[in-house]
């Protein structure tokens, strides 16, 4: 299942409940999100294999060294993996082209439905903004700014 196809076959009024639902400071941007939305059914489907975006909750209840009060809540956790170089990597600078069409793999036992996912998706795709080109260009920024280091 891809992005493409799971909001292709959902309402996007539903998703943005969920998007408000779980980001409520989001309501300012609703009309951005619906772009993004509109944008990601205009894109053309094709076969992409160059990573997978797999969808996990991380509980920290789970981990050694938990501490009650001071660790957070369990949380969705978004991420790309890509099979051929066997890595992880956050997906805040990746294309929406790429993200519209790569496979998602959820966790076994998560327990999510088809809105909330698309939601949270939608959120972690425009994290650093709702224009691609101005993305691209905070990347280059921070890759700069790396080097120069």
């Amino acid at each position: 299942m891809t992005l493409k196809e799971l909001i292709n076959g959902t309402a996007p009024e539903k998703v943005m409940d969920e998007l408000l639902l779980a980001y409520p400071e989001s309501l300012a941007d609703k009309h951005h999100y619906l772009e993004v939305i509109n944008y990601i059914k205009a894109t053309p489907s094709k076969a992409f294999d160059e990573f997978v975006i797999n969808i996990a909750l991380i509980d920290p209840e789970n981990e050694d060294g938990y501490e009650e009060d001071i660790d957070e809540a369990a949380y969705i956790s978004v991420s790309g993996y890509s099979i051929k170089e066997d890595l992880h990597f956050a997906l805040g600078f990746t294309r929406w082209e790429e993200w519209a069409n790569a496979q998602i793999v959820l966790q076994e036992d998560l327990e999510i439905n088809t809105e909330e996912l698309i939601a949270i998706l939608i959120y972690e795709m425009t994290f650093y903004g709702f224009n691609q080109d101005e993305i691209a260009n905070e990347l280059k920024e921070m890759e700069s700014g790396m080097m120069m280091h």
